[in-house]
């Protein structure tokens, strides 16, 4: 059962924050308007209480309230110092004399849309700064929201970044659900982490709630109305408010979907939309619609002006309280009994916990939910939580873990890469590209998926896409030495085409054959590729020289020099060249045939 410190008014903390009186009271912490003593000024210091220090995760709340001192932005209550105060974490903040948001919504019913939209600008403007510095909020809702001028003119003043995750536990472990139900993100009910897309959801909430005067979800307890986040989809606001503009209720719709991915990526993305939502048509008017649906919240009070005091009022006040304290004298032991501390099912699985809780005394109801830390059928979370009073045979609401969340891989062939990746973001999958050539699918396209496209996987599961490079490359053949004719076929029978042609003598190449290829054989080429051909004209020409009057072996050698296969006929062993058979002068291709005549 969560218990709390006693009044410090007057305490000083740490030689420094003269704690004058308390202005908020809830069920993490207590908080006192104080003085500075060092540096003469006012400001509110924030002490866990005493219930909720045990367990605390002193190092978490440290680094986030450091991180939170280091912003400086007029939508988020500066957070000036941190420490620890007689066993209990205490941080400093700006002191923010005004008014909450809830205060303001059961003043109003609903606000104008304009000053909806105005409100939540201010608020996604200082969850922006936030979340560029890597904060996460966790528990967005009208109790967390300060106005500074009490509804008039208000400036926004976002507050506890944080608080909750320090108190309950890091969600990343699989601790208890610390969002409030009426606005929690249905990736949280399920186990998962806090991300800036959680944030978004619940401002979505918020300016819906803003906007037609009630929240989307209600039930019976907060174990409910968390499943109907996880089950429904957000309706329009338009349903509840029909002057909502068409542009404004659609943003609200897709900023509250229920998959992350969906959803703008951060506060940043979220305002910059808002923004652009066209209001110049919009009626400045509000409706009366019922009362704000009021779901289990974390208590935010903040500083009220105190009433003059009526003498009269107070001596019937105090007859009155003398009255109530004897008649709580005679009931006190009637209902003590009746109440008792809630016993932990987080050990139990879902076949095991309603026994065990009947045992007990109390009824249970199971809602499911995604867990990636918790197997599957063991319990994720309570509510009440371990230890809160509760009433004999009270509903503890569980959620029991259905495993880490699955999902089919989709089918994605034939679109392009930056179209995958949004398509398995929505699945917070890792995504790695590689290429491959294909036949079938063209360039720049997908190919195909690992795992493949149909098969069930966790949220998150890696997954591989497959982009085409296009058809994969040739390997150009050899043919040097065919003749051009056949050299072609060759080419064509690749997918390749005959580029330019030239020709050149060659003394080993048959005429009419190739020579050279270029690219040369086994180079890679693509589809239609040219490959260029050098074909042989045959042997180059020789001219015959004049060997008449020559010793006719002198003949003989000048002419084979030449290349020219020479035949002799002699009417003497010996003698002189007197007619030769190819005309001096005249041009023929080596290894030609030429006949001597010597006497």
């Amino acid at each position: 059962m969560t218990t709390t410190t006693g009044d410090l008014t007057g305490a000083l903390v740490d030689g420094r924050y003269r704690l004058k009186r308390l202005i908020a009271q809830g069920g993490m912490a207590d908080v006192y308007e104080s003085h500075d003593e060092r540096l003469d000024r006012t400001v509110a210091v924030k002490i866990i209480t005493a219930g909720r220090s045990h367990g605390f995760d002193l190092k978490a709340f440290t680094h986030e309230a450091r991180t939170i001192a280091r912003l400086s932005h007029p939508n988020v209550v500066a957070v000036f110092d941190q420490g620890v105060h007689e066993g209990l974490p205490y941080v400093v903040m700006e002191y923010v004399p005004g008014t909450t948001l809830r205060d303001l919504l059961n003043r109003r019913r609903r606000l104008r849309i304009d000053e909806a939209v105005e409100l939540c600008s201010q608020l996604l403007d200082g969850l922006q700064a936030a979340h560029d510095a890597g904060l996460v909020h966790r528990d967005i809702k009208p109790e967390n929201i300060l106005l500074k001028n009490g509804g008039r003119g208000d400036r926004v003043k976002v507050v506890d970044f944080g608080l909750a995750e320090a108190v309950h536990g890091d969600r990343d472990t699989g601790g208890p659900l610390v969002a409030t139900a009426a606005y929690v993100a249905p990736e949280l009910v399920g186990g998962k982490p806090a991300t800036t897309a959680s944030d978004v959801y619940s401002s979505a909430i918020l300016l819906y709630e803003l906007l037609t005067g009630e929240v989307p979800f209600d039930g019976p307890d907060s174990g409910a109305v968390a499943r109907r986040h996880v089950e429904e989809d957000v309706p329009s606001p338009q349903l509840k408010t029909p002057d909502v503009p068409e542009g404004l209720a659609e943003l609200v719709v897709s900023a509250a979907s229920r998959r992350p991915g969906s959803r703008p990526v951060d506060a940043g993305a979220f305002l910059r939309r808002l923004q652009a939502v066209d209001l110049r048509h919009v009626p400045g008017t509000t409706g009366q619609v019922p009362r704000p649906t009021r779901a289990v919240q974390t208590t935010m009070v903040v500083d009220h002006p105190k009433a003059k005091r009526n003498w009269k009022a107070l001596v019937t006040l105090g007859l009155i309280a003398a009255v109530l304290v004897s008649v709580a004298a005679a009931g006190w032991w009637i209902g003590i009994g009746r109440y008792t501390s809630t016993p932990s099912l987080l050990d139990q699985d879902r076949e095991s916990v309603e026994a065990y809780a009947e045992e007990r005394g109390f009824e249970v109801e199971l809602v499911d939910g995604y867990s990636s830390s918790v197997p599957a059928g063991g319990v994720v979370s309570q509510d009440p939580e371990v230890g809160d009073r509760i009433r004999q045979g009270a509903t503890i609401t569980v959620v029991v873990s259905l495993g880490p969340e699955r999902y089919s891989v989709p089918d994605l062939a034939g679109q392009s890469e930056d179209d995958a990746r949004s398509a398995l973001a929505a699945f917070d999958a890792e995504v790695t590209v590689e290429h491959e050539y294909s036949t079938e699918v063209e360039k720049d396209a997908v190919t195909r998926t690992d795992p493949p496209a149909g098969e069930e996987v966790k949220s998150g599961t890696p997954v591989t896409v497959y982009v085409s490079d296009g058809m994969p490359p040739l390997n150009v053949p050899d043919v040097v030495g065919l003749a051009q004719a056949d050299a072609t076929t060759a080419l064509e029978a690749e997918g390749l085409v005959v580029g330019a042609v030239s020709q050149r003598h060659s003394d080993t190449i048959p005429e009419g054959s190739v020579i050279e290829q270029s690219p040369g054989a086994d180079a890679p080429a693509g589809p239609g590729d040219a490959v260029d051909l050098v074909v042989s004209s045959g042997p180059e020409p020789v001219e015959v020289p004049d060997v008449v009057g020559m010793d006719v072996e002198e003949a003989k050698d000048t002419l084979e020099a030449l290349g020219f296969t020479v035949k002799t006929a002699q009417i003497w062993f010996t003698g002189t060249v007197f007619e030769q058979s190819l005309d001096p002068g005249s041009e023929h291709p080596k290894g030609s045939e030429i006949w001597l005549w010597a006497r």
